[in-house]
């Protein structure tokens, strides 16, 4: 175990072990003196646990658990509990990252003892067909922060992006396990409470959608669950389903056009070659860019 850690980085996996070598392997590689990595594994039974407790035994991870869970949030609140370091950093088992940039983010919040949260600039791939994804930044992150900031109006983010300060685990909670879009929920809450937050604008991870995830196997309860949120947040009423059905064809061949009008952006691979795609861009957001935070 690292001594006075000054960062954490949690995982959360089940049954995703090509998912999770690929997230290790890179997270490991990246792992900076000073920073530690947990992984909590939901009792998988295709190998996870054998290949951690080799890493583990091989001094590549810091800690490790493998045993029956509720899902991704509860498996998160124990490592929470089991965390270290002054920031914590939660990494998805399959979705991609750009750690120059965490890095950076870790630095500010190491010297700016003020700020509980950290949320950061992403893309994500978008399923325009079964079959093509397109890989776009996702919008209004920056524009919500700046409504935050200027009337303090709750938000949500992609937790890929999210770091945070371990001593304010008080103030902002834990995950709620009665939640499948978790990334909604804490959000909000953490937005809507009395936290602190600063904003990174330089993209530090891409939303990789994959079949085992939490997503797509959800995505009607996670859907209903955020306009129940956006309600007591935000006070918004939820839009009558006579208007969706009627706005979702328009909306449908709208990104078809889009799609049709960027097809050299369009990407129909393997989830490794995805995954890949997503590095690269990163890449090249970032390439010769100051990262900058807004406070």
């Amino acid at each position: 175990m690292v001594k006075n850690p000054n960062l954490s980085y949690i995982i959360a996996t089940k049954n995703k072990l090509p998912y999770l070598k690929i997230a290790l392997e890179k997270l490991i590689a990246n792992k900076k003196e000073g920073e530690e990595i947990l992984v909590a594994d939901g009792a998988s039974t295709d190998g996870t646990k054998e290949y951690i407790e080799e890493l583990e035994r091989a001094g590549k991870i810091d800690f490790y658990i493998s045993e029956p869970d509720y899902a991704e949030s509860h498996a998160l609140n124990k490592l929470f509990l089991k965390a270290q370091g002054e920031i914590i950093k939660i990494i998805n088992d399959d979705d991609a990252y750009y750690f120059p940039v965490i890095e950076k983010c870790k630095n500010f919040m190491l010297t700016h003892l003020e700020i509980d949260i950290i949320g950061m600039e992403g893309g994500s791939f978008k399923h325009e067909t079964p079959r093509r994804q397109v890989l776009r930044q996702v919008k209004g992150y920056k524009e919500n922060y700046l409504k935050w900031k200027k009337d303090k109006t709750p938000f949500e983010f992609a937790v890929l992006g999210l770091m945070f300060r371990r001593s304010s685990l008080p103030l902002l909670g834990f995950w709620d396990l009665s939640f499948k879009n978790a990334d909604a929920e804490y959000t909000f809450r953490a937005t809507a409470s009395k936290a602190k937050l600063a904003w990174c604008l330089s993209p530090a991870f891409v939303f990789i959608r994959t079949k085992e995830g939490v997503t797509m196997n959800n995505m009607k309860r996670m859907h209903e669950e955020t306009l129940r949120l956006r309600k007591f947040y935000l006070n918004e009423n939820q839009p009558f389903k006579l208007l969706i059905a009627i706005k979702r064809p328009f909306r449908n061949f709208k990104d078809w056009l889009s799609v049709k009008e960027k097809s050299d952006d369009v990407s129909s691979g393997t989830w490794r070659e995805l995954y890949d795609e997503a590095e690269k861009w990163l890449i090249d957001q970032n390439k010769n860019k100051e990262v900058e935070f807004l406070s």
